[in-house]
C-alpha cells in the first residue's frame, strides 16, 4: 500500500499536537511531509523528536506547491480556518479541519464548495462518531428497537473559565462566534444527529455567564430542540468545574430507551420489542482503548479519511454537516439573545 503524504497547516493551536501523535502511529499508511505555521520558530520547542526532520514551509502556497501533500490538516484560529481549507481545497487537496471551524457558518460555504467541486473528500475533529457506543446506539436507534423516537437528552460538564483562563482567545466573540456552544457544545450537537438520522427543525435556548468572568460569551447553556421526526432534545452545557468532566446521554422512543454513561464506558438498553423480549435490558461495558494522540476514536477517524482518499469508503462527513450544526448554534444564541423560539 502506498503511504498517502499528510501535512499539517497550524502545528500547535486547538488539538494539532494531540492529532500529530495519532498521525505518527499510522505511519504503515501515512508519510508527514511537510508544516505551515505563522509562527515556525514559536511552535518548534512543541516537536516531539519523532518530527524534528519534517520541514516547515514559508506558506500554505509553499507547503502546498512544494511538499505535495495528498491531505492537509488544518489547525489555526477560527478567522483564518475557513480560507485556509478553501486554498488547501483549490489546490486538489483533500482537507481535515478542526472544530469549530468558523466564527460563523455562513464562511464555511466557499469550503463545501470547493471540496465539492475538485471532487475531494472532508474530515474533521467529531471524533465521537467513531466511538465505539456511540454505533452501538446508532444501529440500535435505526433498527427500531426503541420504537417511535420520543426525546435525546445530553449533559455536559467541564472545567471552569477561570481554570482555563478568562483571557483565553475562544471566550471572545469576535475570535470564535460564541461560547461554550461554539467550542465543545459543537460535538453534542453534531453527535445527537449522527446518532439519530433526525435534523434539528427548532431552538430554544437560555445562556448565561454563571461565572461572572469578564467574558462576552456563554460560559453556560441550556439549549431545547424539536427535531424534525417529532421527538424533541436538550443540551445542558457548563464550564462549571474545578477540572473533571461529566458527559451523560439519555435516548428514549415509544419501547424502550438507552443510557450512556461515557465516564465509565457503560451503556444500558432496555427495549420491549418482541426480539429482545429474553432479554429486555442489556448492559454493554466498552471502555474506551488507551490510545495515544487524540484516542482511540481520532485514530479511527483519521484512518476512515485516509481509506477515503484510497477510494476505499467514506470519510464520515461533509462539510455540509458542520455547517448544519454550525447553524444550530447561531440559532440557539439567538432564541437566547430574543427570548423566543427561533425555526430553522
Amino acid at each position: 500500500m502506498k503511504k498517502l503524504r499528510f501535512a499539517q497547516a497550524g502545528v500547535s493551536l486547538m488539538h494539532a499536537n494531540m492529532y500529530r501523535d495519532t498521525l505518527m502511529l499510522l505511519t504503515d499508511e501515512i508519510e508527514l511531509v511537510g508544516f505551515y505555521d505563522p509562527d515556525p520558530e514559536g511552535v518548534k520547542p512543541n516537536l516531539k523528536a519523532d518530527v524534528q526532520d519534517v520541514p516547515f514551509y514559508g506558506s500554505l502556497g509553499e507547503l502546498l506547491a512544494e511538499g505535495k501533500p495528498d491531505a492537509v490538516m488544518v489547525s489555526t484560529y477560527l478567522k483564518d480556518m475557513p480560507a485556509w481549507m478553501v486554498q488547501v481545497a483549490e489546490a486538489g487537496v483533500h482537507v481535515w479541519g478542526e472544530k469549530p471551524f468558523a466564527v460563523h457558518s455562513s464562511e464555511l460555504v466557499p469550503v463545501a464548495e470547493a471540496v465539492q467541486r475538485n471532487n475531494l473528500h472532508f474530515s474533521c475533529g467529531y471524533t465521537w462518531r467513531f466511538h465505539p457506543i456511540a454505533n452501538l446506539i446508532k444501529r440500535t436507534w435505526a433498527s427500531g428497537l426503541l420504537g417511535k423516537p420520543y426525546s435525546i437528552d445530553f449533559r455536559f460538564l467541564t472545567s471552569s473559565v477561570a481554570r482555563r483562563g478568562p483571557d483565553t482567545w475562544y471566550f471572545k466573540r469576535e475570535e470564535a462566534g460564541g461560547g461554550i456552544l461554539n467550542w465543545l457544545g459543537c460535538h453534542w450537537i453534531d453527535l445527537m444527529r449522527y446518532l439519530t438520522g433526525a435534523d434539528v427543525a427548532r431552538v430554544a435556548a437560555i445562556e448565561a455567564n454563571v461565572g461572572g468572568h469578564s467574558i462576552d460569551v456563554e460560559d453556560a447553556a441550556a439549549v431545547s430542540m424539536g427535531f424534525d421526526n417529532g421527538m424533541i432534545g436538550s443540551l445542558h452545557a457548563g464550564y462549571f468545574t474545578s477540572g473533571y468532566g461529566e458527559i451523560s446521554i439519555g435516548m428514549r422512543g415509544s419501547l424502550g430507551l438507552i443510557k450512556w454513561d461515557v465516564d465509565e464506558g457503560r451503556c444500558t438498553i432496555k427495549s420491549d420489542h418482541p426480539e429482545w423480549s429474553g432479554a429486555p435490558t442489556r448492559e454493554f461495558d466498552i471502555p474506551s482503548a488507551q490510545v495515544p494522540g487524540y484516542g482511540a476514536e481520532g485514530r479511527s477517524s483519521i484512518q476512515a479519511f485516509a481509506a477515503a482518499i484510497r477510494g476505499e469508503g467514506s470519510s464520515g462527513y461533509t462539510v455540509e454537516e458542520i455547517i448544519r450544526s454550525l447553524q444550530i448554534i447561531e440559532a440557539a444564541h439567538a432564541s437566547a439573545a430574543e427570548g423566543k423560539t427561533v425555526t430553522l
